[in-house]
């Protein structure tokens, strides 16, 4: 070995490089250890729970269940869309006018009252008061009109009624 290392004019030189060589590459070692043992952790945390099971069955099993979920989800959104259509069948829409019909009574006791729902479909009861009487109309609304005449307070509450909040 003596005769090849003094054929070599810098061998310093070489040891030098062969050392720092070495350090790299144990530093590449360190290095590449440090990242089997996180990787290791990351794979025994995700095989925790599994019960000898192999991680192909858990995927499945979880599969299935979002599946599940999937098909509840849409069960949900079926009946909430029922719901919406018969809410806005409902006559949510409410208006009351107060007015004196007579001149001679001394208060606001007549009125009119519009229920519709979100179609302006409904009904606008009217009650009249007076001193000897006192009467009650009913007249149905379809699409915020009828097919009866109106007074001007009727109209008014279907009005109101229309521009009304039905609370959604």
């Amino acid at each position: 070995m003596e005769p090849f290392l003094s054929q070599i004019p810098n061998v310093a030189i070489l040891l030098l490089a062969i050392i720092a060589l070495t350090l790299i590459l144990l530093l590449v070692v360190i290095l590449q250890s440090v990242r089997i043992r996180r990787m290791r952790k990351s794979i025994n945390r995700l095989m925790t729970g599994t019960g000898g099971a192999n991680l192909e069955e858990g995927l499945h099993r979880l599969l299935d269940q979002v599946d599940e979920v999937k098909k509840l989800q849409g069960d949900q959104q079926f009946t909430l869309n029922r719901l919406s259509q018969r809410i806005a069948a409902q006559c949510g829409r409410v208006a009351i006018i107060r007015y004196n019909a007579f001149g001679d009574v001394g208060s606001d006791l007549s009125f009119s009252l519009a229920i519709l729902d979100d179609a302006e479909n409904g009904v606008v009861i009217t009650s009249i008061f007076g001193r000897e009487e006192s009467r009650v109309y009913a007249k149905p609304i379809e699409a915020g009109a009828s097919a009866y005449h109106l007074s001007e307070e009727e109209q008014a509450a279907i009005k109101k009624a229309m521009t009304a909040n039905s609370g959604l």
